[in-house]
C-alpha cells in the first residue's frame, strides 16, 4: 500500500479550521457580490497576468509534510469590482523519507474575485475557485486526476508607482477530491501586471445653463438701454440714474479731426459730431457752447485764430444738421489753456482738442 494511501487512515489535522475557513468564505462571496460598496473606484486595467507562488500546508492524510509550487494565470475585470482569472499550477509535495520520491500536483482552473473597499488603493478581497488538479505520487498506479475547489481572502495591493503592477497575498482552502478528498491549506504571493487599459462607461449628461442675455447700453454711459431716457448721450458725459444729462460739465470730445492747420472737418470729425447732434436732438433742453483749442506749435496769434474757426465750423455742422443756432455758441483760447506739456507729442496731441461745455441749467427737472 503506498504511504499515500497509508496515511488516509490518520484523522486530517485540517479538517476542522479549514472546513470553517472554507465555508466562511463561500457564504461571504455571494453576499459580497449582491451588494457591492457603493464608493469603489474602477477595478483598474481590464486585463491582466498573473504569476507567483504559492506555499501548500497538507492534508494530513497526504502523507506528506508540505509543499511548493508556482502558478501562472490571465484575468479580467468585469462588473466594476469583481475579476476572473484562468490559473496553471504545479508544485512539489516533500515526503520528507529518505530515498523516496517527492510528490507532484499540476492543475488548471478559474478563480472569481470579489473586490472590497476602494479599489484604487490597497483593499481586501474574496476568491472562490474550481478546477482540475493531476496528482502525480508513488507508486505510479496510484496516480489521479481529481477535481478541486478552493475559496479564502486576501490583500491586494495598490499599484506600484510608475508601474503597472500590483501584489496579491491570500490564504485559501482548498478540497481535492483526490483519493476520498483531502483538504489542504495554501498561502500564495502573486504579482497582477496589467495587460490591457479599462474600458469606462461615459454617461452623457444634458446641463441646461441659463445664460442671460447681454446688456445693451447704445451710449455707454452704464445706464441700460432698456431703462435710459436719454438714450443717445454724448461719450464721457455724466448722467443721472435715468440716463440723462441734468448737470452743467465740460467734456472733451475725442477724434474731432481737421485738415492739417485748416478748419475742415475730417470725414471722422463730422461722424464724431454726428453723435452730439443725436445728443441734442435727445436732450433740448441742453444748450452747448463749442470751445476750441490748440497745440503751442506755431505763434500764439494764429493759434487763437485757428481754435476759433475750428470751433466755429463745428457750430457750422451742427447748425446744417438740425440743431437750431440759439443753443449753440463757439469760443477759440488757442494755446492758452494746455492740458498737458506742449514739449511731448502725447502733450501736443492732448491739448489740441473740442470741448462741449453743457449747459444744463434748463434741463428737464434742473
Amino acid at each position: 500500500m503506498s504511504q499515500q494511501s497509508e496515511a488516509k487512515r490518520r484523522p486530517g489535522r485540517h479538517a476542522a479550521p479549514a472546513a470553517l475557513a472554507l465555508a466562511c468564505a463561500m457564504s461571504a462571496l455571494p453576499a459580497t457580490a449582491l451588494h457591492p460598496p457603493e464608493e469603489s473606484a474602477a477595478a483598474g486595467p481590464a486585463g491582466h497576468i498573473a504569476f507567483g507562488a504559492f506555499y501548500l500546508d497538507p492534508d494530513s492524510t497526504r502523507g506528506v509534510d508540505s509543499g511548493l509550487g508556482t502558478n501562472y494565470g490571465y484575468g479580467r475585470a468585469f462588473w466594476n469590482t469583481r475579476a476572473w482569472e484562468l490559473r496553471l499550477f504545479g508544485g512539489t509535495l516533500e515526503t520528507g523519507v529518505s530515498g523516496k520520491t517527492d510528490f507532484y500536483q499540476y492543475g488548471a482552473g478559474v478563480d472569481v474575485f470579489q473586490y472590497l473597499g476602494n479599489l484604487g488603493a490597497g483593499h481586501p478581497y474574496l476568491v472562490l475557485g474550481l478546477g482540475g488538479a493531476l496528482n502525480d505520487v508513488d507508486p505510479d498506479e496510484a496516480d489521479g486526476v481529481g477535481a478541486y475547489a478552493n475559496a479564502g481572502a486576501g490583500w491586494r495591493g495598490a499599484p506600484w508607482r510608475g508601474w503597472p503592477i500590483r501584489h496579491r497575498v491570500d490564504l485559501r482552502a482548498v478540497y481535492d477530491t483526490f483519493e476520498d478528498g483531502q483538504l489542504d491549506l495554501l498561502l500564495g504571493l502573486t504579482l497582477e501586471i496589467a495587460s490591457g487599459r479599462a474600458t469606462e462607461k461615459l454617461v452623457e449628461v444634458e446641463r441646461v445653463v441659463e445664460v442671460p442675455a447681454p446688456v445693451l447700453d447704445g451710449d455707454g454711459d452704464a445706464i441700460p438701454d432698456a431703462f435710459d431716457k436719454c438714450p443717445d448721450t454724448v461719450g464721457g458725459a455724466t448722467v443721472e440714474g435715468d440716463g440723462c444729462v441734468r448737470k452743467a460739465q465740460v467734456v472733451v470730445l475725442p477724434n474731432i479731426e481737421f485738415a492739417l492747420g485748416r478748419a475742415e472737418l475730417t470725414s471722422v470729425g463730422r461722424e464724431t459730431l454726428g453723435s452730439v447732434v443725436r445728443f441734442m436732438n435727445d436732450q433740448a433742453e441742453i444748450e452747448l457752447e463749442v470751445l476750441g483749442h490748440t497745440d503751442a506749435t506755431g505763434s500764439e496769434l494764429s493759434n487763437l485764430r485757428l481754435s476759433q474757426r475750428r470751433s466755429a465750423a463745428a457750430v457750422q455742422f451742427l447748425v446744417e444738421n438740425g440743431i437750431a443756432a440759439k443753443r449753440l455758441k463757439s469760443a477759440g483760447f488757442g494755446e492758452s489753456r494746455p492740458l498737458a506739456d506742449n514739449e511731448t507729442v502725447e502733450g501736443r496731441d492732448r491739448n489740441r482738442r473740442v470741448e462741449l461745455n453743457i449747459r444744463a441749467s434748463r434741463a428737464a427737472g434742473g
